[in-house]
């Protein structure tokens, strides 16, 4: 019956502690709240809970988040009708994508929503998850490398790891956390530089594996998963076009494996016509196969006018949904 029950705001207030006794007790660690509620709203909400609850400290901590802003510093706001709804939004960008742009900026502070801003964000996701992938197929085996400088990579993610924790006790200043993250994943991708043959160079997988550890721990924790879906926006995508792309791209990779499938050069002792006899052979298959890597190297160029990127690693390839081209979306419109 209480949802046939009208009273006034003042009437509220003074009710206010029987609710949250009812709600959430005598004692809260967190109370969140926009910044416009500091003062009055929170300060009348503390004296009553307080004295309610006949205790000296009702809250630990108010954390009072800032706006969003649009147009040149205006609040978005339902009364302005300047706001973009929930669904609306999820149909452009991901909840991930949306979490990357809060921890780009201080909770505290007001944040301006808009194009340059979410493209930014998604720009980061893009980048952490290339990395994470890339970093994943050395772990495996499946990217070929030069020597990796361990002890530079391991140096970088002490670093980080020490500059995370002290960015996230100062306030939950997320964006110098973030910035700590790219930062190693630059690092990162300066080594993981692939080449084309076996280079005889002792792999590094460990700290590669321990970086990799380190960055998912850390989007678990605010919540981000790195799942196609969140990479890039649900509805860019249907649920069965993942299975459809691993069978395209592994029949892909079957053309492109037998296309460089020739026998190699100098890998047994021969006659001095024998040897020019293999080397005339070889030749001529690597001018008949050529359309057949051209096909593969122009189909991937192509989808990655769409938003799918196929990586070539050795015998193996893999694909991941990333934003689409540009140049796609001034041809759509």
């Amino acid at each position: 019956m209480l949802h046939n029950i009208k009273v006034s705001w003042s009437a509220f207030l003074r009710l206010a502690p029987f609710f949250f006794n009812l709600v959430f007790g005598e004692h809260l660690d967190i109370h969140t709240g926009g910044i416009d509620l500091a003062f009055p709203h929170h300060e009348n909400e503390i004296a009553q809970c307080e004295a309610y609850h006949q205790c000296e400290q009702w809250g630990n901590y108010f954390l009072h988040s800032g706006h969003l802003h649009v147009k040149g510093n205006e609040k978005m706001s339902k009364s302005l009708k300047n706001y973009i709804t929930i669904k609306d939004f999820l149909k452009e960008s991901s909840p991930d994508q949306f979490r990357v742009f809060c921890l780009r900026n201080r909770y505290r502070s007001a944040v301006e929503y808009s194009d340059d801003s979410m493209n930014g964000a998604k720009n980061t996701l893009q980048t952490i998850n290339s990395f994470v992938s890339n970093a994943t197929a050395y772990v495996k085996g499946h990217l070929l490398c030069d020597a990796i400088r361990e002890d530079v990579l391991w140096e970088s993610l002490v670093a980080t790891k020490a500059t995370v924790k002290e960015a996230c006790a100062d306030d939950f200043d997320t964006p110098r956390a973030v910035g700590a993250i790219m930062d190693l994943i630059h690092h990162g991708n300066r080594q993981l530089k692939a080449v084309t043959k076996e280079t005889g160079s002792a792999r590094s997988s460990v700290v590669f594996g321990a970086i990799v550890s380190y960055i998912v721990e850390f989007l678990n924790t605010v919540g981000i998963t790195l799942s196609e879906r969140q990479v890039v926006a649900e509805s860019k995508h249907s649920a069965m076009l993942p299975s459809v792309l691993d069978k395209f791209v592994s029949f892909r990779t079957k053309v492109r494996n037998f296309a460089l499938a020739t026998p190699p050069e100098g890998t047994i002792a021969l006659s001095e016509g024998a040897e020019q006899q293999q080397k005339e052979e070889r030749r001529r298959l690597l001018q008949e196969r050529a359309p057949l890597l051209q096909a593969c190297d122009s189909l991937r160029q192509d989808l990655a006018h769409y938003g799918i990127s196929i990586k070539d690693r050795s015998t193996t390839s893999t694909w991941e949904f990333v934003e689409p081209s540009k140049e796609l979306e001034k041809r759509q419109y």
